[in-house]
């Protein structure tokens, strides 16, 4: 056990220095576990130039479907169809293993892809028809799709085979399959299209005469619902050949033209290549193919040129045969030179691995001391960061017990003095009532009514004020937006204040427009705005005017409460929404808590809105905030 699995280390370091060498990587992770599996499994994707998307903590089974589907992506873009064939067989087995049946089709769909492209049809046909039954096992529309796709592309190997019949039965079914479509379904339009095409294809090649009209719908839904160039380009070619079948020589010949201008205009090398293939222009479409290595095509206009030029110009006939033959002894040459480099490699490989044998043990102790001292390292850090955390969590809750003792002194600190005073006011008076009542007159009893009135309403609109306070520092009442008038909601907080306005003679005017409705948690509307409209009362001088005003901007309503007494300086000014913040005396002598703004901020930032406070000394003040809001027809 010891052996194999420094065999794996060697094998590991190795892949590490050679790392093109996919296979080897793959073979060792295969053979690990733990760390020399993630790295293994790390180096590949490095090899391929992916960043991982696992961690040394995801498990194997799951790293090995990653790397599985990175590995035939690389392959496949590769044109390396013999190692797609090899590591999809392997995601096939693991996803049968797991019970994925929508990732084993995935795989299957793959694997008769690289079968078709190594020309093994019978294959790829097999495959398909394994992954067309998966779908059926998985139902649904998104299986129904793939199964559509699948069926086409068993339908073009069978157009390839010249099987005609088969071929144009399975064009059929797919079309019955998508059914009838809306003409909203753009997905499902141009899918219509390429089946169109398709049957197309097949009729031509059976000399039917609606190939026209099969290529000339395919033509007009691509156009229609806005198909890829590559596609439009693709359609004009099989109209075109299908006007050919007909004697349509003209329309035939302006078809290629519009779709070679096309192809040229976005750069669609292969398909101009393919367009002059297809006019006969055979030096053009050689030149092109060997211009960028189009093979397999360079052979097709080789051998349709030398059929061409045979009776015409022998001579330039003679010239592309052999420039065929050569082309066919070159790839037969590449692959021999393929084996020998694939031989070569083997035999590095094990030259590679004695040698590491053999610094093997040397290396090992200076190994285990990095090791030693990374352990260490990592675990000084560990303390490092426990450390700072727990001074982040001390400072954390230093900080909510300060706060917590400063919400506590400024609470007894209000009901000592500002509940104290108009209770203390109320105790005089009914003292004096009680003890002397037949000696007061009624004018003396009515003034002393009135004194506690207003006490008791100074008494209320604080304990009211305490209250939301604390309920703002608590901060977990839960938002009920509905709609509301804002500008009812208004006039009900000025009534509710009315002896208070009656007291100083003030004009307060209700500007708010009806047709500007609140969409918002209409308690907090209305505390916040009885505590603007009560602030614009104690400080306004007597016979003074406050205005309540609503604008609407966007989804937002801004509420402004002015007035036009006493303001407040800038310095206070920069502090207002600080909950420590100091109360003035009204102009007629009120006093206050001194957090009104402070709650009505914490209940405005609750909701979502916005306040600002504008003022200058003597001259007045204006507040305003934001709530949702919706808008009536005027």
């Amino acid at each position: 056990m010891k052996k194999f699995w420094l065999l794996s280390v060697l094998m590991f370091c190795f892949a590490m220095l050679f790392g093109q060498d996919i296979d080897s990587l793959f073979t060792v992770f295969e053979n690990n576990r733990g760390e020399v599996a993630y790295k293994a499994a790390v180096a590949i994707d490095e090899t391929i130039g992916r960043e991982p998307n696992f961690t040394v903590d995801t498990d194997k089974d799951e790293i090995k479907l990653k790397i599985l589907r990175t590995m035939i992506l690389y392959y496949f873009n590769h044109n390396d169809f013999q190692h797609v064939v090899q590591y999809s067989e392997i995601g096939i087995e693991h996803y049968d293993k797991i019970g994925d049946l929508f990732n084993e089709a995935g795989c299957l769909m793959t694997l008769a892809n690289a079968y078709q492209r190594l020309g093994q049809l019978d294959k790829a046909i097999e495959c398909y028809n394994r992954c067309s039954e998966l779908m059926d096992e998985i139902g649904g529309e998104m299986a129904a799709v793939n199964k559509r796709y699948v069926m086409n592309n068993i339908a073009e190997i069978h157009l390839a085979m010249n099987e005609y019949d088969v071929a144009e039965e399975i064009y059929g079914k797919c079309i019955e399959m998508l059914g009838e479509v809306d003409v909203e379904d753009t997905a499902s339009m141009l899918d219509l299209a390429t089946y169109y095409q398709n049957l197309a294809e097949v009729h031509i090649a059976l000399n039917k005469d609606d190939a026209v009209s099969y290529a000339e719908q395919s033509l007009e839904l691509s156009r229609k619902y806005l198909d890829t160039p590559h596609k439009v380009i693709n359609r004009l070619m099989t109209l075109s050949k299908a006007y050919g079948n007909i004697g349509k020589t003209k329309e035939s010949e302006r078809l290629l033209d519009e779709a070679l201008q096309l192809a040229e205009e976005y750069d669609e090398t292969y398909l101009q290549a393919v367009i002059h293939l297809q006019k006969g222009e055979y030096s053009q479409a050689i030149t092109m193919a060997k211009e960028n290595h189009y093979d397999e095509l360079l052979q097709e206009a080789l051998k349709d040129a030398y059929l061409y030029e045979r009776n015409r110009n022998p001579k330039l006939a003679l010239d592309y045969y052999e420039q065929s033959m050569a082309m066919k002894d070159s790839v037969f040459n590449e692959t021999q030179q393929q084996l020998i480099r694939d031989y070569q490699v083997k035999y590095a490989t094990q030259e590679k691995e004695h040698a590491l044998a053999l610094e093997q043990e040397k290396s090992k102790r200076n190994r285990l001391y990095i090791i030693v001292l990374s352990i260490v390292v990592l675990l000084l850090i560990v303390i490092t960061l426990i450390w700072i955390r727990l001074a982040k969590i001390r400072k954390t809750r230093n900080d909510e017990l300060t706060h917590l003792n400063q919400t506590k002194d400024r609470l007894l600190s209000i009901v000592s003095h500002d509940v104290k005073t108009p209770v203390g006011a109320i105790c005089t008076v009914l003292n004096n009532m009680t003890s002397n009542y037949e000696n007061i007159s009624d004018t003396d009893r009515k003034a002393s009514l009135i004194m506690m009135h207003s006490s008791v309403e100074a008494l209320y609109s604080r304990i009211m004020t305490i209250m939301q306070w604390v309920m703002g520092e608590l901060a977990n009442s839960e938002i009920k937006r509905i709609q509301f008038s804002i500008s009812e909601l208004v006039d009900e907080c000025i009534k509710t204040q009315e002896t208070s306005i009656t007291m100083k003679s003030l004009k307060v005017n209700n500007e708010v427009p009806k047709y500007i409705m609140g969409n918002d948690d209409i308690n907090v509307v209305r505390l916040v705005i009885q505590n603007l409209l009560g602030n614009a009362v104690k400080f306004s001088y007597p016979n003074g005017e406050i205005t309540i005003k609503a604008e609407h901007n966007c989804d937002r309503a801004w509420i402004s409460v002015s007035d036009n007494g006493m303001g407040i300086s800038e310095a206070k000014l920069e502090k207002i929404f600080n909950y420590m913040t100091s109360s003035e005396k009204g102009t007629g002598g009120e006093t206050g808590t001194g957090i009104g703004l402070f709650v009505s901020k914490q209940f405005i930032d609750k909701i979502g809105g916005k306040i600002a406070i504008e003022s200058k000394k003597g001259i007045g003040t204006t507040v305003s905030f934001s709530i949702h809001c919706k808008m009536l027809e005027r």
